[in-house]
Parts: C-alpha cells; sequence; structure tokens
C-alpha cells in the first residue's frame, strides 16, 4: 500500500476514472521527486 512507504492517494473513484489513483502534484519539486522516489520502490516491490 501507498501508506507503507508515507504517500499519499485517492481512488480514482471519488473523480469519475474508477481503477486509477489521484496524486497531488501541488509541492516543490524537492518533495515531489521524493515521492515519485517512493511510488517507483513500492511498485519495484511489487513486481518482484
Amino acid at each position: 500500500a501507498a501508506s507503507s512507504v508515507e504517500v499519499a492517494v485517492v481512488p480514482g473513484e471519488a473523480f469519475g476514472t474508477p481503477g486509477y489513483l489521484r496524486l497531488s502534484y501541488a509541492l516543490g519539486d524537492e518533495d515531489l521527486i521524493e515521492g515519485v522516489s517512493r511510488l517507483q520502490k513500492l511498485l519495484g516491490e511489487a513486481r518482484d
């Protein structure tokens, strides 16, 4: 789960796009880079 890497996501259903996640990018560049790195880690672990 995204919470295991401390990244917040919202289910797409809440915005009319079931099967997708909603992310906010209203942060500074450093925070965005860190968040993407954490999501990459999570997805890499899920793939293994």
